[in-house]
């Protein structure tokens, strides 16, 4: 009956396929204006009081002359988990906290020749009086022509960010809000999968402090005291951003899983200045549908031959005797 009990709650978790509780990127080139930026990401420590500049490459990537403005937009996390910020694109519209945008001189426009590259100094001015934690913006850079809509996400326009890490009182606060296994990326968490395909392990950070932080370590991966595999998260160049405030989803690849077994993921990770750590695992199961099925008609099989044939016997044997009294 033990055993009878295991696969029981084994198959009930299988049917229910239970959740597990628990760099920003920007397009290289734009489709409508044809430039080619660098970098695509700059991080700064800076004082209140000072000024940086930072340098910004565009090329013109057509076959047209074209005179280019460079607008500085403030952006948020965005809607979703992934880390495609959004910008804000009137010219009168702030962040409601963290803008950099205020802190950015205005840059002159300027002019490409076809496949001509220009450097472009932005100088970035904290303040003495500013708030330590994180600010950042975007300098995004379009046609003199082109028009301006109020909000779009950072794929749809050519634009370098900016994250700067102002010196004061800064909350180094990021919290682990769930690590678990789903079926592709966009996929829901869940403990039982059917197939072996397409399982990545999905890191979600959830920032609680004031400043950007970006998340790194190590995933092992394990099939009971033996180890699979380890990967790692977030160690793209520069590393991806989590803005206060918000959560972002980190995503690795699982390999070498077997088409059924009982699998452990475990997670250590650091960020923030003094290399503050975190860490968290789960289990999942991977069970091939025909596994399942077999396992829910011996179940129904044995449950009938506890259960619904000693009822039959019963009742051919009152039957039996009421037609013998007759």
């Amino acid at each position: 009956m033990a055993l009878l009990g295991g696969l029981v709650a084994l198959v009930l978790v299988s049917m229910t396929a239970l959740p597990v509780l628990a760099a920003t990127t920007v397009a290289t080139s734009g489709g409508g204006n044809g430039f080619r930026i660098s970098p695509l990401t700059t991080d700064l420590n800076i004082n209140p009081g000072q000024t940086q500049t930072v340098s910004v490459y565009v090329q013109n990537i057509t076959d047209t002359p074209d005179t280019v403005q460079a607008i500085v937009d403030d952006f948020t996390a965005g809607s979703n988990e992934n880390g495609q910020p959004e910008l804000l694109l009137n010219p009168g519209q702030y962040a409601p906290s963290h803008s950099l945008k205020r802190y950015i001189a205005p840059i002159s426009n300027f002019s490409l020749q076809p496949n001509e590259e220009k450097q472009v100094n932005v100088s970035i001015t904290i303040p003495a009086k500013t708030p330590g934690g994180g600010y950042y913006g975007a300098v995004r850079f379009t046609p003199v022509s082109s028009s301006q809509g109020k909000t779009v996400t950072l794929a749809a326009s050519v634009a370098s960010l900016i994250l700067v890490r102002v010196s004061g009182n800064v909350v180094d606060n990021l919290q682990l809000a769930s690590l678990d296994v789903r079926q592709y990326n966009a996929g829901s968490p869940q403990a039982v999968f059917f197939s072996n395909k397409n399982l990545v392990v999905a890191a979600r950070f959830q920032n609680l402090g004031n400043v950007q932080e970006q998340p790194f370590g190590k995933v092992l991966f394990e099939n009971g005291k033996k180890e699979l595999a380890t990967y790692e998260i977030n160690n793209t160049t520069p590393r991806g951003n989590v803005l206060p405030g918000s959560i972002r989803m980190f995503t690795v690849n699982l390999t070498k899983i077997g088409i059924f077994g009982k699998y452990t993921v475990s997670g250590n990770f650091g960020y923030g200045a003094n290399g503050q750590l975190l860490s968290g695992s789960t289990t999942f199961y991977v069970i091939p549908l025909a596994a399942v099925i077999a396992i829910v008609v011996v179940i129904l099989l044995i449950l009938f031959l506890i259960f619904g044939l000693p009822k039959m016997i019963r009742s051919y044997n009152r039957r039996i005797i009421r037609r013998a009294r007759h």
